[in-house]
Parts: structure tokens; C-alpha cells; sequence
């Protein structure tokens, strides 16, 4: 890997610090705790820095972790541009972002990480305070409609239009879509569906858009249905399902092992696929937009290593690309 010296090189100090983090912690996934980035992701900062030196920087035959001679020069260097960094905050008195952002995000959005972009976030603006909701997709998506949080994670339909909820006050504001899920009907494995009897659901109360969802497949397919349970918690609806009392649509990427997909086979339609997408409303606030670039980041470094097929560090290891493993169902 040699980088023609006509090129002129650029050094970003975000990559130099995990560089350092993975040779002072010795490996990539002590290192992930001391930046708070996931494993594979330290691989792929390894990985875009190495591209930019146009050098390897370790040795990938060795059996432990060891630097090259070009990343022991670069190392050196690497600690000396981080100190001179922190020199220079401290010489300047830079002050520090400081605000309150309120963030809203639906309770089944995937704990690992919803909390490893609220790490991320937490150490690179320490002085910003967070408020925190969690609650089932339509309420969150109220709360933001009413004003009432500044940074939101919403699920919604592939083909719903971006004004779709009435309160929102739409001037300035900023949505992107963060990630595309598919999503399946679920039960146990040994759950047997009585064609003749109507479905047993387990479901959020209305307004939720995937109860009614999936009434209307099932009215469309002519099957019956019924509500078996009916739960304002996620934890309500994964004991039902897993408890053999009914069935109920989940993500497909998030699908527990302890429980099978469903589809034409028992008589049941096909689902369309949902998105997530990160809103900010018009409010002027560096806090906000500092919440909102970190999010955004975080998911499109998880494209980047979906589309990466040759991360070193995942393929030794056996452990799986990172994606953001959204949940298990959404409403």
C-alpha cells in the first residue's frame, strides 16, 4: 500500500486517536471501550487511516497485535500530534459546547445502540445535558410534533411523506433516513396457526401504526383475527409471542432465535418494509445539530462496514459486521 508522493496527505485526528487507543489498550476491542466505538468500527478508523498514510500499519500475519516499522514512526508522531492538541485547548481556554438537548426515541430502538450513540455523544460534548425520552413510536413522534423535544428517532412508512404529522412545525426543519428495515410475522417454533379459527395477535394500542397494519393484511388476506394481548411495553408483547399466545410482526433483522418467521406458508401476507429516520427541528441550537451529526454519523459509518466485505479484525474473530440491530418491533 504505497500512497504516490505527488499526493498530498491528510491526517484526521479523530482516526490518529483511535490509532493510539488500539496500541495502548494492545488490541481493537479494549480499544472500542476506551473510544467508545464498537469493535469493528475501531477497524474500519484502522482501516481509512491506513488509506491515508498509504502504508500498513500492523503486521495482519503476526499472532498478536504488532506495529509495522511504518506504524511505529507514524505512532510517535500520532502522540505527539494528540498532546500538542490537548496543549492547545488548554493554552486557549476554548470553551466548551454547552446546552440542553432533548432527544426522543422509540423504547424498542436496540439498547446497545441507542447507548452507544449516547456515549459517543456524551464524550465528545461532556458539558451538553441530555433529556431523555423513551416511549412507543407515536408518542414519541407527538412529543416532537408538539414542540416538545428538539432531536427525535422516528420509525415511519417507506412512503410517507415527510409532512406527515399535522402539528409539526415544518419550516427549517431537517429529516434524514438513517437505516431501511424488513419486517416479518413471528411466533414460536412449534405454534400452529388453525386456518379456520382467527389469528391470535399480540399488539400496541391504537394509534399504532403496526397493529393497524396488520389488521389490514390479514382483513385483505381474509383471514380473521383477534386481540390475544394488548401491551403499551415491548416487554408486554415479546411474553405473549414467546408464551405461544399469539403472534405479532417484528423486525426481521431483529428477530429473536427463539422465535420462527411466518409467512405465506401459514396462510399470512407479505409486510412492507419500514425506515427510521432522525429529525431536528428548526430551533436554533449547536447543541441540537452536535446530537443530530453524531447520530448521523453513527449509521453512515454502519453502511460503510456493511459494505466492506474485507474488515481483517471480523473475519479472525468470527464476530458479525456491524449494523445497527434496530429492535425487535416498532410502532
Amino acid at each position: 500500500m504505497h500512497m504516490r508522493e505527488s499526493y498530498p496527505m491528510f491526517l484526521d485526528i479523530v482516526l490518529l486517536r483511535t490509532f493510539v487507543a488500539v496500541v495502548e489498550a494492545n488490541g481493537f476491542t479494549r480499544a472500542a471501550g476506551f473510544v467508545n466505538l464498537t469493535q469493528s468500527a475501531v477497524s474500519l478508523h484502522i482501516k481509512r487511516l491506513e488509506e491515508q498514510v498509504g502504508r500498513r500499519l500492523f503486521d495482519r500475519t503476526a499472532p498478536k497485535l504488532t506495529l509495522t516499522s511504518d506504524g511505529e514512526i507514524l505512532l510517535s508522531y500520532a502522540q505527539r500530534i494528540l498532546a500538542l492538541e490537548e496543549e492547545v485547548k488548554t493554552r486557549l481556554g476554548h470553551p466548551e459546547l454547552e446546552g440542553v438537548v432533548r432527544f426522543g426515541a422509540p423504547e424498542y430502538f436496540d439498547p446497545a445502540t441507542l447507548a452507544s450513540l449516547l456515549a459517543q455523544f456524551k464524550s465528545r460534548y461532556p458539558a451538553i445535558d441530555l433529556e431523555i425520552h423513551m416511549g412507543i413510536g407515536t408518542d414519541i413522534a407527538a412529543l416532537y410534533g408538539r414542540g416538545l423535544l428538539d432531536v427525535a428517532i422516528i420509525n415511519r412508512e417507506i412512503d410517507e411523506p415527510d409532512g406527515a404529522d399535522r402539528n409539526d412545525n415544518r419550516a427549517g426543519e431537517d429529516i434524514r433516513v438513517l437505516y431501511r428495515e424488513g419486517r416479518v410475522w413471528a411466533s414460536l417454533p412449534d405454534m400452529k396457526l388453525d386456518g379456520e379459527r382467527p389469528v391470535p395477535l399480540a399488539l400496541f394500542p391504537a394509534p399504532c401504526t403496526w397493529r393497524q397494519l396488520a389488521q389490514e393484511r390479514l382483513q385483505r388476506a381474509g383471514r380473521r383475527w383477534t386481540v390475544a394481548l394488548q401491551s403499551t411495553g415491548l416487554s408486554g408483547i415479546v411474553t405473549a409471542v414467546e408464551a405461544g399466545l399469539a403472534i405479532s410482526i417484528f423486525a426481521q433483522n431483529g428477530l429473536s432465535p427463539r422465535l420462527r418467521a411466518l409467512g405465506a406458508a401459514q396462510g399470512l401476507p407479505a409486510l412492507p418494509d419500514f425506515e427510521y429516520v432522525v429529525r431536528r427541528n428548526a430551533k436554533l441550537s449547536l447543541a441540537a445539530d452536535r446530537l443530530r451529526d453524531v447520530i448521523i454519523d453513527y449509521f453512515q459509518l454502519a453502511a460503510a462496514l456493511r459494505r466492506t466485505g474485507d474488515n481483517p479484525e471480523t473475519r479472525t474473530s468470527g464476530q458479525s459486521r456491524v449494523r445497527p440491530a434496530l429492535g425487535h418491533m416498532r410502532t
